[in-house]
């Protein structure tokens, strides 16, 4: 990310010191990661989502990828990160379950997307259209709009995969509770999943 933002940003970008922001973040989220029941595979999803963000030093954000610019697929990709973090820690440490975690999760994706949208704005009023991070744009209005259904999208896709992938392991459990509990590390650990 350092390299990225250094060396990779031309003179000028407003990505070449964004490692100020984006590293010390990665690492709250590492220190954090107990206390959001976080599972290594979705830190490692976490910092890509960093990293997918810092490929706009090379200008990757006026770019389209297969007919959609590449701020759909950070957002989306955002969403569905956010939707995999919240669901596991909100299942494990609220004992959420069925549509009160999906709304939980939903609902909790879009306020961090807000937040940064309102950071994106933010930096535009102090910096001006030119150096802050919300590109102003009379052909697309609704680029926020547009960011925050991304996210919802994203963390929709994270939730029907984290409920089937809960479903599947309930029903190898009640199947064949004595492999499963083998498999996962004793039957406490298969019974507080199965509560997610």
């Amino acid at each position: 990310m350092i390299s990225l933002s250094l060396w990779a940003a031309p003179a000028g970008s407003t990505y070449k010191f964004s490692f100020a922001v984006l590293s010390p973040m990665l690492w709250l989220v590492y220190f954090l990661r107990r206390r959001f029941a976080l599972h290594p595979f979705h830190f490692a999803l976490f910092a890509v989502a960093l990293l997918l963000h810092d490929l706009g030093s090379f200008g990757f954000y006026r770019q389209k990828f297969f007919g959609f610019e590449f701020d759909l697929f950070v957002h989306f990709y955002f969403g569905v990160v956010a939707g995999f973090v919240l669901y596991r820690a909100l299942g494990h440490f609220y004992g959420l379950a069925g549509w009160r975690l999906w709304v939980a999760v939903l609902l909790l994706t879009l306020g961090i997307g807000g937040v940064h949208e309102l950071v994106e704005w933010s930096t535009t009023l102090m910096m001006g259209p030119e150096r802050g991070m919300l590109k102003l744009d009379p052909n697309d209005p609704f680029d926020t709009q547009k960011d925050l259904l991304n996210n919802l999208a994203g963390a929709v896709l994270a939730s029907v995969f984290y409920s089937l992938a809960r479903r599947r392991e309930r029903l190898a459990f009640l199947e064949h509770p004595s492999d499963v509990s083998q498999e996962r590390g004793g039957a406490g650990r298969v019974a507080r999943v199965e509560n997610q």
